[in-house]
């Protein structure tokens, strides 16, 4: 033989071997490789080439679990057949191997089998008995595709599997991952079930096993329910025979204390103490030695480096191009496709497989059973059906773990490990939607049985155990994932638990959302209090419901203002409080009553100014009737502002004297802001005069950062509106250009439209009349569910229209505005700010001039019959 020639063996029937292990060896029998025989008891046995072929890669991977499909990929690559040609395989070894033997090849029910023997030694072509090496008797394929044996020694290279199925939108974590196992002895992958952590670290070892003379070898633990047969396990994986006995774990350590090896230990959750001590007698006597672990939760040892597995990318958008880009998109592809090969994400279906991916948190087990069902439902209706989903999401592949069948199943491993507290904790927190702050959790899952103070560690457990998330920042953030929080709630209704745990969660956030500091500035309680519009959905539904509670339903209303500004739902947050308002009466506590009417009077819903004044004023007197000093001047500056945009000059003037005169110097610094533009708000929107205006928006910003509150970026927005009224449109621009990267800009919908109505605004005179168009559209759009139906920006709608010689859509529009000047109640006409009038005016004086009056009257008519959404789709078509 040459020696210098690269020579392996081919695990496919026709081969012929140049390999130099030829023979191996086990107790009653062996292999014979070179000429693809089996001898029991040193009789030959005829084997098919199949046959033969199975048993090769069986012994090849010894102690580890082959699925169906690995199986019929190794020996059946190039032909098509059913489960029933491995079964009989698999019965031919074993009738081959004798009765006795039948356990050598363990079935797995729905999984797959396991070769449950290790060979003694082994021989090469040139006669070298290795059967007395200390080095473990096991051996492994090369990298790449196909099953292949080691040319130049016969020492292991682990069992991996030969292939590696695909990983989508994987590459930066087995890149992270592999520095990080480059670099630490010990790492452990944690994550929740079906997240993919078993697959990730399996390629993570299989890119890293040449690194290791001793081989890379996964242990798979999923199965083993006695903890003290993990060091057996290990053992036998390894090529060595261990009693289940004391000392075992001393014994392991020293067999492999010389031994250069990556040790894969899969889905240690239910293991972990055991494994702890393993893991960290084997780094400390192993230097050799790098542990690789998956697990649900960390085993909190020394030297251990966590890697924490996130759910793949779903996309923000829907478009399809765009979308296919990311892994949760691609995995549902693939799934889909294996069940429908000409399934395709286009135009018409990726808004579903979006949602779909999105509902289904990026985790990889549900995406597969979902795209799975998709071939019998369709994409829609799979869409539709999610609510049902941990019914829907069933079926997985069979040869997967048991819990991996179905995402019940993998739930409630998760939910087995868990102590009888942290299941009732995790129970509670089900009632939650989307993210939530500890002290809501430590409400609604607390009662006479478990304390606020338990939550806390029984919360930190969860966490740790990768059943409850963390969304991090200054003030962590916690969440369920949706699967899991199916789950939680059906566990919830079983206990009859429910309804007590929801009243506890609306109790929770109104809590919560109106907080303990009374001075707490705008934007800071926005921020604080935007990620809970999912929670107050949910509570409010339950409140308003057959079991609700209407005070509680009321303190949730009255918890909310800033709340639907900060999410851009001020519409939504109107119907709330009109549904709520009757309840509201002599029976409610004063200081509840008072707080709802101010969070009404505040709402930034623009089409209801003159009854909202009237609130603010009402919610003053009930802060007046409870000694309330700063409620009063709240409720007086917000009617102050609501009369300055009726106009209503005297009212106006009289409510922010009298607010001023409340003022405390010992109050936050911006309140000052606060009343500062105020007065600048009244010289903009009662008198008109945009210097004054803009003096006092000056005044009010003279040693104040950007960004620092809420009402000092409205003196900014203030002055950019000054200078549209002042004629000089490149400031108004550059203006509103610097204040849209304002913090609270982000944070409030209601402040952003008024900024994109001016840009649109200072666009159309400036002559950029495509950039105008985008940023009228924008603003349209916005200001229906942030503002109401305002009519402010249609009259700078009117002005773009003309201006692109759209003059009939023009005349329409004014006949629209005109319509909704002349309903009184509304009190529209003196709110509109003046050089909007002025926009509104030229626009009506070129359309006037442009047509007949039959013409012009015919313009009206149809006008007059449209709603807010179809003059804004008449004036902003489809692109």
């Amino acid at each position: 033989m040459n020696e210098g020639k690269s020579q392996k063996f081919i695990t496919t029937p026709d081969s012929v071997s140049d390999a130099i292990v030829s023979v191996l060896h086990y107790p009653g029998f062996d292999i014979d490789i070179g000429r693809g025989e089996l001898r029991v008891e040193g009789r030959p046995i005829a084997l098919r080439p199949k046959t033969f072929a199975l048993l090769l890669h069986l012994a090849q991977h010894p102690g580890r679990l082959l699925g169906r499909i690995e199986l019929i990929e190794a020996v059946w690559r190039d032909v098509i057949v059913t489960d029933d040609s491995l079964v009989q395989c698999i019965g031919e070894l074993r009738a081959a191997l004798g009765d006795r033997r039948q356990q050598l090849i363990r079935t797995v029910p729905r999984r797959g089998y396991i070769f449950d023997v290790q060979p003694i030694g082994s021989t090469s072509r040139e006669g070298l008995d290795q059967r007395t090496s200390s080095q473990p008797r096991t051996f492994d394929g090369l990298a790449g595709e196909g099953s292949t044996f080691l040319t130049r020694s016969a020492r292991a290279t682990g069992n991996l599997p030969a292939q590696m199925p695909p990983l989508y939108g994987r590459a930066e974590d087995i890149a992270s991952l592999t520095r990080l196992l480059q670099s630490s002895r010990v790492v452990s992958v944690v994550g929740p079930g079906g997240i993919g952590k078993t697959r990730l670290a399996q390629a993570v070892a299989r890119r890293l096993h040449r690194d290791y003379a001793d081989g890379a070898w996964i242990v798979e633990l999923a199965s083993l329910a006695d903890a003290q047969l993990l060091v057996p396990t290990v053992a036998r994986v390894l090529g060595h025979q261990i009693a289940p006995e004391a000392g075992g774990l001393t014994s392991l350590v020293h067999l492999i204390r010389d031994q250069r090896l990556l040790l894969l230990l899969d889905n240690c959750e239910h293991l972990l103490e055991q494994a702890a001590e393993l893991v960290a007698q084997i780094v400390a006597a192993a230097p050799g030695v790098r542990v690789l672990v998956t697990s649900q939760e960390p085993l909190h040892i020394d030297q251990e480096q966590i890697f924490r597995l996130d759910a793949l990318a779903v996309p923000a958008s829907a478009d399809a191009t765009v979308a296919l880009g990311f892994g949760a998109i691609q995995l549902f592809v693939a799934r889909a496709q294996a069940a429908d090969p000409k399934f395709t994400v286009d135009s018409g279906n990726v808004c579903d497989v979006v949602e779909i991916c999105r509902r289904l948190d990026g985790i990889p087990l549900a995406i597969e059973f979902a795209a799975a069902r998709g071939a019998l439902l369709g994409v829609h209706g799979l869409r539709l059906r999610l609510d049902e989903q941990l019914r829907l999401l069933a079926g997985g592949n069979r040869t997967a773990l048991p819990r991996h069948q179905t995402l019940r199943g993998a739930l409630q491993w998760s939910y087995g490990l868990l102590t009888a507290p942290e299941q009732t904790v995790f129970d509670r927190l089900g009632v939650f939607m989307g993210s939530f702050p500890l002290e809501a959790a430590q409400r609604a899952a607390s009662d006479q049985t478990i304390d606020s103070w338990a939550v806390i560690d029984h919360l930190a457990s969860l966490v740790d155990k990768s059943l409850v998330m963390v969304e991090g920042g200054g003030m962590p953030r916690y969440r369920l994932l949706e699967s899991s929080r199916a789950f939680a709630l059906e566990r919830l209704a079983l206990t009859g638990a429910l309804d007590a745990t929801r009243r506890r969660h609306a109790e929770a956030l109104a809590e919560n959302l109106t907080g303990d500091d009374p001075f707490e500035e705008p934007l800071a309680r926005m921020r604080r209090i935007a990620p809970d519009l999912d929670n107050v959905r949910a509570a409010v539904a339950w409140a308003l419901g057959p079991t609700g509670d209407r005070q509680i339903a009321v303190e949730l209303a009255a918890a909310t203002d800033r709340l639907w500004d900060a999410r851009g739902f001020n519409d939504e947050g109107a119907r709330l409080y009109r549904t709520i308002e009757p309840w509201v009466d002599e029976s409610m506590p004063p200081r509840l009553a008072a707080r709802f009417w101010f969070a009404v009077a505040d709402l930034r819903m623009r089409t209801e100014t003159k009854r909202q004044a009237a609130l603010a004023l009402k919610a003053a007197r009930l802060f007046q009737s409870l000694n309330d000093r700063f409620g009063v001047f709240s409720s007086l500056m917000v009617a102050a502002l609501q009369f300055a945009m009726l106009a209503d000059r005297d009212a106006a003037k009289a409510a922010l004297a009298e607010a001023e005169a409340l003022y405390d110097d010992a109050w936050p610094s911006w309140l000052q802001t606060y009343t500062d533009w105020c007065r600048a708000a009244c010289a903009y929107y009662i008198d008109g005069t945009p210097d004054e205006a803009g003096r006092l928006a000056n005044a009010a910003l003279q040693g104040h950062r950007r960004g620092d509150s809420f009402f000092g970026d409205r003196c900014e927005f203030l002055l950019a509106a000054c200078d549209l009224m002042a004629g000089d449109f490149a400031s108004a621009l550059r203006r509103c250009n610097d204040v849209l990267d304002s913090a609270s800009v982000t944070g409030s919908v209601h402040l952003r439209s008024q900024i994109l109505v001016v840009r649109g605004a200072a666009l159309v005179y400036l002559d950029d009349i495509a950039t105008a168009e985008l940023e009228l559209r924008s603003a349209c759009t916005l200001s229906m569910h942030a503002d109401g139906p305002m009519t402010c920006p249609y009259c700078y709608v009117a002005h773009l229209l003309v201006r692109q010689g759209r003059l009939a859509d023009a005349a329409r529009t004014i006949a629209w505005i005109d319509r909704r000047l002349l309903q009184a109640d509304l009190g529209y006409r003196d709110w509109i700010p003046p050089h909007a009038v002025s926009s509104y005016e030229h626009a009506r004086d070129i359309v006037d001039s442009s047509f007949t009056r039959e013409e012009r009257d015919r313009f009206a008519s149809e006008g007059a019959r449209l709603n807010v959404e179809q003059v804004t789709a008449m004036a902003f078509p489809a692109r």
